[in-house]
């Protein structure tokens, strides 16, 4: 069951569905005057990142290994099988958690944000170095300008201590993008 849901990205197949579930969610639960949603945000534009990435128009997997790394055709250093537990568990449960954890302290909604605009920043330095589109791009470039205006409101109006916040937020989605770049760049 795993291997269909990897192979190919059909698990991307949900992403467009589940976002338009969770912005429906969001801004019936929320309006744009609460805190919580500029950190809660990031998780419908994250699925939509994702439907752009792998599902419509898709083709980051062979963005990533032919353009980034410059492999011939038939080599692969991120496979499908990475692209899913990448995506499912470094996003979709990892934001699950944050998203929960935000009702607790609207701290852990800055590590969504946070982790957020490093991930789009990869896709608009990538869009700038090579001169063109790159799968995810456009979603990464609206999502990192709501990424900074949440990250603005959670820092003004709703953590205590927010320079504790800010470096553990850094500092985590720094450990995280580094494990990942590891977990990518290494053998199948």
């Amino acid at each position: 069951m795993l291997k269909y849901w990897a192979e190919n990205q059909n698990w991307a197949k949900l992403t467009p569905w589940m976002g338009f579930i969770t912005i429906v969610m969001l801004f019936w639960t929320f309006s744009p005057a609460d805190t919580i949603f500029w950190a809660l945000i990031n998780i419908p534009l994250y699925l939509f990142h994702q439907t752009e990435e792998h599902y419509w128009p898709g083709g980051f997997k062979d963005y990533f290994n032919r353009v980034v790394n410059g492999l011939p055709e038939g080599d692969e250093a991120l496979t499908d099988e990475k692209v899913f537990w990448i995506n499912i568990i470094l996003v979709w449960l990892a934001f699950l958690i944050f998203g929960l954890l935000c009702i607790v302290n609207i701290g852990f909604g800055l590590l969504i944000v946070i982790f957020s605009l490093m991930n789009c920043s990869t896709h608009i330095y990538t869009g700038i170095k090579y001169r063109e589109w790159n799968p995810g791009l456009v979603m990464a470039s609206l999502q990192f300008i709501a990424s900074i205006y949440g990250a603005y409101v959670i820092t003004a109006k709703g953590i205590s201590h927010p320079m504790i916040w800010w470096i553990g937020s850094v500092l985590f989605s720094v450990l995280v993008h580094a494990i990942l770049f590891k977990f990518v760049m290494g053998k199948k």
